[in-house]
Protein backbone atom coordinates (compact mmCIF):
# COMPACT_ATOMS: atom_id res chain seq x y z
CA UNK A 1 0.00 0.00 0.00
CA UNK A 2 1.43 3.37 -1.01
CA UNK A 3 2.57 5.63 1.84
CA UNK A 4 2.62 9.42 1.46
CA UNK A 5 3.69 12.23 3.78
CA UNK A 6 1.96 15.63 3.92
CA UNK A 7 3.03 18.59 6.02
CA UNK A 8 2.16 22.24 6.63
CA UNK A 9 -0.88 24.49 6.22
CA UNK A 10 -4.04 23.09 4.53
CA UNK A 11 -2.96 24.30 1.08
CA UNK A 12 0.44 22.59 1.61
CA UNK A 13 -1.23 19.34 2.67
CA UNK A 14 -3.35 19.39 -0.47
CA UNK A 15 -0.37 20.18 -2.67
CA UNK A 16 1.67 17.35 -1.14
CA UNK A 17 -1.17 14.85 -1.56
CA UNK A 18 -2.00 15.96 -5.11
CA UNK A 19 1.63 15.86 -6.20
CA UNK A 20 2.47 12.48 -4.64
CA UNK A 21 -0.78 10.81 -5.72
CA UNK A 22 -1.29 12.53 -9.07
CA UNK A 23 -1.65 9.28 -11.03
CA UNK A 24 -3.91 7.66 -8.41
CA UNK A 25 -6.17 10.73 -8.19
CA UNK A 26 -6.48 11.08 -11.96
CA UNK A 27 -7.32 7.39 -12.28
CA UNK A 28 -9.88 7.57 -9.47
CA UNK A 29 -11.82 10.42 -11.10
CA UNK A 30 -11.33 9.17 -14.66
CA UNK A 31 -9.56 12.39 -15.59
CA UNK A 32 -8.49 11.17 -19.01
CA UNK A 33 -11.83 9.76 -20.18
CA UNK A 34 -14.04 11.75 -22.60
CA UNK A 35 -17.08 11.46 -20.31
CA UNK A 36 -15.15 12.78 -17.32
CA UNK A 37 -13.82 15.72 -19.31
CA UNK A 38 -17.37 16.52 -20.42
CA UNK A 39 -18.64 16.52 -16.82
CA UNK A 40 -15.58 18.13 -15.25
CA UNK A 41 -16.79 21.72 -15.21
CA UNK A 42 -20.55 21.16 -15.53
CA UNK A 43 -22.30 22.52 -12.43
CA UNK A 44 -24.81 20.40 -10.55
CA UNK A 45 -26.81 21.01 -7.38
CA UNK A 46 -25.11 18.37 -5.23
CA UNK A 47 -21.51 19.47 -5.77
CA UNK A 48 -22.45 23.16 -5.64
CA UNK A 49 -24.09 22.66 -2.24
CA UNK A 50 -21.21 20.48 -1.04
CA UNK A 51 -18.68 23.13 -2.03
CA UNK A 52 -20.70 25.74 -0.14
CA UNK A 53 -20.82 23.58 2.99
CA UNK A 54 -17.10 22.82 2.84
CA UNK A 55 -16.17 26.48 2.61
CA UNK A 56 -18.55 27.40 5.42
CA UNK A 57 -18.16 24.53 7.92
CA UNK A 58 -14.91 22.77 6.87
CA UNK A 59 -12.76 25.66 5.57
CA UNK A 60 -9.42 23.89 6.06
CA UNK A 61 -10.63 20.87 4.10
CA UNK A 62 -12.03 23.14 1.38
CA UNK A 63 -8.61 24.79 1.00
CA UNK A 64 -6.92 21.38 1.03
CA UNK A 65 -9.25 20.06 -1.69
CA UNK A 66 -8.71 23.08 -3.92
CA UNK A 67 -4.92 22.79 -3.64
CA UNK A 68 -5.02 19.03 -4.22
CA UNK A 69 -7.05 19.50 -7.41
CA UNK A 70 -4.51 21.99 -8.77
CA UNK A 71 -1.53 19.78 -7.91
CA UNK A 72 -3.13 16.68 -9.47
CA UNK A 73 -4.31 18.57 -12.55
CA UNK A 74 -7.98 17.72 -12.13
CA UNK A 75 -11.07 19.95 -11.80
CA UNK A 76 -12.12 20.57 -8.21
CA UNK A 77 -15.64 19.47 -9.09
CA UNK A 78 -14.28 16.00 -9.90
CA UNK A 79 -12.97 15.68 -6.33
CA UNK A 80 -16.30 16.90 -4.96
CA UNK A 81 -18.08 14.18 -6.93
CA UNK A 82 -15.60 11.62 -5.61
CA UNK A 83 -16.36 12.74 -2.06
CA UNK A 84 -20.09 12.19 -2.60
CA UNK A 85 -19.40 8.81 -4.21
CA UNK A 86 -17.54 7.72 -1.06
CA UNK A 87 -20.94 7.36 0.61
CA UNK A 88 -21.10 3.83 -0.81
CA UNK A 89 -19.35 1.61 1.77
CA UNK A 90 -17.09 -1.29 0.86
CA UNK A 91 -18.25 -3.28 3.89
CA UNK A 92 -20.56 -1.41 6.25
CA UNK A 93 -19.04 -2.42 9.57
CA UNK A 94 -16.55 -1.25 12.18
CA UNK A 95 -15.54 -2.99 15.40
CA UNK A 96 -14.09 -1.60 18.61
CA UNK A 97 -12.66 -3.61 21.51
CA UNK A 98 -11.17 -2.69 24.89
CA UNK A 99 -9.79 -5.15 27.39
CA UNK A 100 -6.76 -6.04 29.45
CA UNK A 101 -4.79 -6.75 26.27
CA UNK A 102 -5.40 -3.22 24.95
CA UNK A 103 -7.75 -1.17 22.77
CA UNK A 104 -8.31 -1.74 19.06
CA UNK A 105 -10.48 -0.47 16.22
CA UNK A 106 -10.98 -2.74 13.19
CA UNK A 107 -12.43 -1.61 9.86
CA UNK A 108 -12.32 -2.84 6.23
CA UNK A 109 -10.06 -1.00 3.78
CA UNK A 110 -11.45 -0.11 0.32
CA UNK A 111 -9.48 -0.87 -2.85
CA UNK A 112 -6.73 1.58 -3.83
CA UNK A 113 -6.52 3.09 -0.34
CA UNK A 114 -3.27 4.69 0.79
CA UNK A 115 -1.45 5.22 4.11
CA UNK A 116 -0.98 8.92 4.85
CA UNK A 117 1.19 10.53 7.51
CA UNK A 118 0.19 14.10 8.34
CA UNK A 119 1.93 16.90 10.19
CA UNK A 120 -0.57 19.78 9.98
CA UNK A 121 0.71 23.20 10.95
CA UNK A 122 -0.17 23.90 14.60
CA UNK A 123 -2.23 20.71 14.97
CA UNK A 124 -1.79 17.07 15.96
CA UNK A 125 0.25 14.78 13.72
CA UNK A 126 -1.49 11.57 12.67
CA UNK A 127 -1.16 8.41 10.61
CA UNK A 128 -4.20 7.36 8.61
CA UNK A 129 -5.64 5.20 5.88
CA UNK A 130 -7.45 7.25 3.26
CA UNK A 131 -8.75 7.25 -0.29
CA UNK A 132 -6.36 9.07 -2.65
CA UNK A 133 -8.96 11.74 -3.46
CA UNK A 134 -10.05 12.43 0.13
CA UNK A 135 -9.11 15.05 2.72
CA UNK A 136 -10.62 13.03 5.59
CA UNK A 137 -9.47 9.47 6.37
CA UNK A 138 -11.28 6.16 6.55
CA UNK A 139 -9.58 5.71 9.92
CA UNK A 140 -6.58 7.10 11.73
CA UNK A 141 -4.85 7.82 15.04
CA UNK A 142 -3.18 11.03 16.12
CA UNK A 143 -0.10 11.54 18.27
CA UNK A 144 -2.26 12.04 21.38
CA UNK A 145 -3.87 8.60 20.94
CA UNK A 146 -7.30 9.62 19.59
CA UNK A 147 -8.70 7.19 17.00
CA UNK A 148 -11.53 7.97 14.58
CA UNK A 149 -12.99 5.49 12.08
CA UNK A 150 -15.90 6.06 9.69
CA UNK A 151 -18.75 3.90 8.44
CA UNK A 152 -20.14 5.59 5.31
CA UNK A 153 -23.81 5.45 4.31
CA UNK A 154 -25.81 6.92 1.48
CA UNK A 155 -26.66 10.50 2.36
CA UNK A 156 -30.28 11.51 2.92
CA UNK A 157 -31.60 14.83 1.58
CA UNK A 158 -31.29 17.60 4.17
CA UNK A 159 -30.25 21.22 4.42
CA UNK A 160 -26.58 20.16 4.58
CA UNK A 161 -24.58 18.19 2.04
CA UNK A 162 -21.15 17.68 3.64
CA UNK A 163 -20.79 14.07 4.88
CA UNK A 164 -20.48 13.45 8.61
CA UNK A 165 -17.25 11.49 8.11
CA UNK A 166 -15.42 14.75 7.41
CA UNK A 167 -15.43 15.09 11.21
CA UNK A 168 -12.69 12.42 11.29
CA UNK A 169 -10.23 14.98 9.89
CA UNK A 170 -11.37 17.71 12.29
CA UNK A 171 -11.14 15.47 15.35
CA UNK A 172 -7.70 14.04 14.57
CA UNK A 173 -6.43 17.58 13.99
CA UNK A 174 -7.87 19.08 17.17
CA UNK A 175 -8.48 16.69 20.03
CA UNK A 176 -6.55 14.47 22.45
CA UNK A 177 -9.39 12.28 23.69
CA UNK A 178 -12.93 11.10 23.01
CA UNK A 179 -14.95 13.58 25.11
CA UNK A 180 -14.38 16.81 23.11
CA UNK A 181 -14.30 14.87 19.82
CA UNK A 182 -17.70 13.36 20.61
CA UNK A 183 -19.15 16.78 21.41
CA UNK A 184 -17.81 18.12 18.10
CA UNK A 185 -19.31 15.23 16.11
CA UNK A 186 -22.72 15.61 17.77
CA UNK A 187 -23.06 19.37 17.36
CA UNK A 188 -21.51 20.46 14.05
CA UNK A 189 -23.54 20.76 10.80
CA UNK A 190 -23.38 17.84 8.36
CA UNK A 191 -25.60 15.68 6.15
CA UNK A 192 -27.71 12.82 7.49
CA UNK A 193 -26.12 9.41 6.99
CA UNK A 194 -23.18 7.37 8.28
CA UNK A 195 -21.53 6.66 11.61
CA UNK A 196 -18.26 7.27 13.44
CA UNK A 197 -16.32 5.15 15.91
CA UNK A 198 -14.12 6.98 18.46
CA UNK A 199 -11.53 5.61 20.89
CA UNK A 200 -8.56 6.91 22.85
CA UNK A 201 -5.58 5.71 24.83
CA UNK A 202 -7.51 5.81 28.13
CA UNK A 203 -9.84 3.05 26.88
CA UNK A 204 -12.80 5.28 26.03
CA UNK A 205 -14.87 3.76 23.21
CA UNK A 206 -18.03 5.36 21.73
CA UNK A 207 -19.91 5.61 18.47
CA UNK A 208 -21.88 8.36 16.74
CA UNK A 209 -24.99 7.37 14.77
CA UNK A 210 -25.82 10.00 12.13
CA UNK A 211 -28.59 8.05 10.39
CA UNK A 212 -31.22 10.58 11.58
CA UNK A 213 -31.26 14.39 11.82
CA UNK A 214 -30.68 14.13 15.58
CA UNK A 215 -27.38 12.30 16.00
CA UNK A 216 -26.99 9.99 18.98
CA UNK A 217 -24.19 8.48 21.01
CA UNK A 218 -23.66 4.72 20.87
CA UNK A 219 -22.18 3.14 23.99
CA UNK A 220 -20.03 0.02 24.06
CA UNK A 221 -21.63 -3.20 25.22
CA UNK A 222 -19.07 -4.40 27.74
CA UNK A 223 -15.76 -4.62 25.91
CA UNK A 224 -17.24 -4.41 22.39
CA UNK A 225 -18.81 -1.78 20.15
CA UNK A 226 -19.99 -2.80 16.67
CA UNK A 227 -21.27 -0.32 14.08
CA UNK A 228 -22.97 -0.86 10.74
CA UNK A 229 -24.16 -4.32 9.73
CA UNK A 230 -22.67 -5.72 12.93
CA UNK A 231 -24.91 -3.46 15.01
CA UNK A 232 -28.05 -4.87 13.36
CA UNK A 233 -26.87 -8.48 13.42
CA UNK A 234 -24.40 -8.85 16.32
CA UNK A 235 -21.45 -11.01 15.26
CA UNK A 236 -20.16 -14.00 17.18
CA UNK A 237 -17.51 -12.14 19.14
CA UNK A 238 -14.66 -13.97 20.88
CA UNK A 239 -14.93 -14.26 24.66
CA UNK A 240 -12.80 -11.69 26.42
CA UNK A 241 -10.94 -14.35 28.40
CA UNK A 242 -9.78 -15.84 25.08
CA UNK A 243 -7.93 -12.61 24.25
CA UNK A 244 -5.01 -13.13 26.60
CA UNK A 245 -2.52 -10.92 24.80
CA UNK A 246 -2.32 -8.30 22.04
CA UNK A 247 -1.45 -10.80 19.32
CA UNK A 248 -4.51 -12.96 20.08
CA UNK A 249 -6.69 -9.84 20.26
CA UNK A 250 -5.49 -8.62 16.86
CA UNK A 251 -6.04 -12.02 15.24
CA UNK A 252 -9.52 -12.36 16.72
CA UNK A 253 -10.56 -8.88 15.60
CA UNK A 254 -9.29 -9.40 12.06
CA UNK A 255 -11.03 -12.78 11.82
CA UNK A 256 -14.32 -11.38 13.16
CA UNK A 257 -14.19 -8.47 10.73
CA UNK A 258 -13.49 -10.84 7.83
CA UNK A 259 -16.52 -12.93 8.78
CA UNK A 260 -18.75 -9.87 8.46
CA UNK A 261 -17.42 -8.61 5.12
CA UNK A 262 -19.44 -9.56 2.01
CA UNK A 263 -16.23 -10.45 0.16
CA UNK A 264 -12.70 -11.17 1.43
CA UNK A 265 -10.65 -8.01 1.63
CA UNK A 266 -8.05 -6.02 3.48
CA UNK A 267 -8.58 -5.06 7.12
CA UNK A 268 -7.16 -2.24 9.19
CA UNK A 269 -6.35 -2.36 12.92
CA UNK A 270 -5.78 0.88 14.83
CA UNK A 271 -4.12 1.01 18.26
CA UNK A 272 -4.67 4.23 20.26
CA UNK A 273 -2.25 3.28 23.06
CA UNK A 274 0.61 2.63 20.64
CA UNK A 275 -0.44 5.52 18.36
CA UNK A 276 -0.14 3.18 15.38
CA UNK A 277 -2.06 1.26 12.73
CA UNK A 278 -1.58 -1.90 10.70
CA UNK A 279 -3.05 -2.95 7.38
CA UNK A 280 -3.39 -6.74 7.13
CA UNK A 281 -0.22 -8.28 5.75
CA UNK A 282 1.94 -5.31 6.72
CA UNK A 283 3.75 -4.21 9.88
CA UNK A 284 2.67 -1.54 12.33
CA UNK A 285 3.12 2.09 11.27
CA UNK A 286 3.31 4.78 13.98
CA UNK A 287 2.20 8.39 13.60
CA UNK A 288 5.73 9.57 13.00
CA UNK A 289 5.88 7.29 9.94
CA UNK A 290 8.32 4.85 11.53
CA UNK A 291 7.70 1.12 11.39
CA UNK A 292 7.60 -0.50 14.81
CA UNK A 293 7.38 -4.11 15.90
CA UNK A 294 4.06 -5.67 16.88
Amino acid sequence: MKHVHCEGAPRDLGQDQGRQLRDEIRAAVGADTPWSRLLAHRPDAATTTLHRDLRRYFPHQAEWLESMARAAGVPQRSLLRALLADATPVAPVALGFRGEAGVRIAIPVPPRAIVRTLRPEGRFASVEVSRPTATSPIAGVNEAGLVVAVVPRHLSPSRFCAPVWLFARDCLDRFENVEPALEWCLSRPAAVGGALLLADASGALVGVDASAPARRTLAASGEWLALGAAAREPPALPKTEQLADAEEMDSALAATLASLAPTPGVSLLVDPIGRRLRVSGDGWVAFEAESVSA
